[in-house]
Protein backbone atom coordinates (compact mmCIF):
# COMPACT_ATOMS: atom_id res chain seq x y z
CA UNK A 1 0.00 0.00 0.00
CA UNK A 2 2.45 2.63 0.98
CA UNK A 3 4.74 2.01 -2.22
CA UNK A 4 1.49 2.04 -4.52
CA UNK A 5 0.78 5.76 -2.64
CA UNK A 6 4.66 6.93 -3.12
CA UNK A 7 3.82 6.49 -7.27
CA UNK A 8 0.42 7.59 -7.04
CA UNK A 9 1.65 11.23 -5.88
CA UNK A 10 4.41 11.82 -8.61
CA UNK A 11 2.40 10.35 -11.13
CA UNK A 12 -0.69 12.89 -10.17
CA UNK A 13 1.33 15.56 -10.31
CA UNK A 14 2.97 14.97 -13.47
CA UNK A 15 -0.59 14.31 -15.22
CA UNK A 16 -1.51 17.70 -13.69
CA UNK A 17 1.12 19.65 -15.16
CA UNK A 18 0.59 17.68 -18.78
CA UNK A 19 -3.31 18.92 -18.47
CA UNK A 20 -1.97 22.42 -17.88
CA UNK A 21 1.30 22.59 -20.54
CA UNK A 22 -1.41 21.13 -23.07
CA UNK A 23 -4.48 22.86 -22.56
CA UNK A 24 -3.32 26.15 -24.02
CA UNK A 25 -5.02 25.77 -26.85
CA UNK A 26 -8.27 25.24 -25.31
CA UNK A 27 -7.74 28.75 -24.06
CA UNK A 28 -6.81 30.06 -27.15
CA UNK A 29 -10.51 29.91 -28.62
CA UNK A 30 -12.66 32.55 -27.29
CA UNK A 31 -14.97 31.75 -24.45
CA UNK A 32 -16.62 35.79 -24.58
CA UNK A 33 -16.66 39.01 -26.48
CA UNK A 34 -13.64 40.02 -24.37
CA UNK A 35 -10.68 37.99 -25.36
CA UNK A 36 -11.74 37.09 -29.05
CA UNK A 37 -9.00 37.83 -30.93
CA UNK A 38 -9.58 36.93 -33.86
CA UNK A 39 -13.17 38.52 -33.75
CA UNK A 40 -11.13 41.84 -33.63
CA UNK A 41 -8.77 40.56 -36.33
CA UNK A 42 -12.09 40.39 -38.94
CA UNK A 43 -13.69 43.53 -37.51
CA UNK A 44 -10.21 45.54 -38.14
CA UNK A 45 -9.17 44.12 -41.54
CA UNK A 46 -13.15 45.57 -42.45
CA UNK A 47 -12.74 48.66 -41.10
CA UNK A 48 -9.25 48.75 -43.01
CA UNK A 49 -11.05 47.97 -46.23
CA UNK A 50 -14.38 50.45 -45.77
CA UNK A 51 -11.63 52.88 -44.88
CA UNK A 52 -13.32 53.38 -41.41
CA UNK A 53 -9.52 54.42 -39.79
CA UNK A 54 -11.66 55.10 -36.10
CA UNK A 55 -13.61 52.37 -35.98
CA UNK A 56 -10.22 50.19 -36.85
CA UNK A 57 -8.74 52.40 -33.74
CA UNK A 58 -11.01 51.43 -31.54
CA UNK A 59 -11.20 47.68 -32.36
CA UNK A 60 -7.25 47.80 -32.48
CA UNK A 61 -7.63 48.67 -28.67
CA UNK A 62 -10.22 46.15 -28.10
CA UNK A 63 -7.90 43.41 -29.89
CA UNK A 64 -5.12 44.66 -27.34
CA UNK A 65 -6.75 44.61 -24.77
CA UNK A 66 -7.65 41.26 -25.78
CA UNK A 67 -4.42 40.01 -26.66
CA UNK A 68 -3.19 41.36 -22.92
CA UNK A 69 -6.32 38.96 -21.26
CA UNK A 70 -5.05 36.11 -23.53
CA UNK A 71 -1.18 36.25 -23.04
CA UNK A 72 -1.38 34.82 -19.52
CA UNK A 73 -3.18 31.97 -19.81
CA UNK A 74 -1.50 30.62 -23.48
CA UNK A 75 2.14 31.17 -22.50
CA UNK A 76 2.54 27.76 -21.36
CA UNK A 77 1.51 26.09 -24.60
CA UNK A 78 2.82 28.69 -27.02
CA UNK A 79 6.62 29.82 -27.96
CA UNK A 80 7.47 32.96 -26.58
CA UNK A 81 9.19 34.03 -30.12
CA UNK A 82 5.10 34.07 -31.54
CA UNK A 83 3.68 35.93 -28.35
CA UNK A 84 6.67 38.17 -29.13
CA UNK A 85 5.83 38.62 -32.63
CA UNK A 86 2.25 38.91 -32.07
CA UNK A 87 3.29 42.02 -29.70
CA UNK A 88 5.07 43.57 -32.37
CA UNK A 89 2.81 42.74 -35.20
CA UNK A 90 -0.01 44.75 -33.06
CA UNK A 91 2.86 47.60 -32.41
CA UNK A 92 2.96 48.31 -36.29
CA UNK A 93 -0.24 47.76 -37.01
CA UNK A 94 -1.30 50.69 -34.37
CA UNK A 95 1.40 52.83 -36.12
CA UNK A 96 0.31 52.43 -39.99
CA UNK A 97 -3.36 53.05 -38.83
CA UNK A 98 -1.95 56.00 -36.99
CA UNK A 99 -0.61 56.91 -40.08
CA UNK A 100 -3.66 56.07 -41.86
CA UNK A 101 -1.66 53.42 -44.20
CA UNK A 102 -4.14 51.05 -45.58
CA UNK A 103 -1.67 48.74 -47.40
CA UNK A 104 0.74 48.97 -44.58
CA UNK A 105 -1.73 47.87 -42.24
CA UNK A 106 -3.47 45.44 -44.44
CA UNK A 107 -0.31 43.43 -44.14
CA UNK A 108 0.52 43.91 -40.79
CA UNK A 109 -2.74 42.46 -39.90
CA UNK A 110 -2.22 39.73 -42.26
CA UNK A 111 0.88 38.75 -40.35
CA UNK A 112 -0.60 39.81 -37.16
CA UNK A 113 -3.61 36.89 -38.09
CA UNK A 114 -1.05 33.98 -39.30
CA UNK A 115 0.82 34.49 -35.73
CA UNK A 116 -2.04 34.00 -34.66
CA UNK A 117 -2.79 30.40 -36.24
CA UNK A 118 0.52 29.52 -35.45
CA UNK A 119 0.01 29.75 -32.12
CA UNK A 120 -2.09 26.56 -32.77
CA UNK A 121 0.72 24.49 -33.72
Amino acid sequence: MRKWTSYLGPFTVLIIFVFIMEGGLYFMFPRSTKDAVPQYISQIETDLKAEQWDAARQNLQNLNLSWKKVVPIIQFHAEMDEIDDIKADIARLNGSIEAEDLGLALSELDELAEHWRNLKN
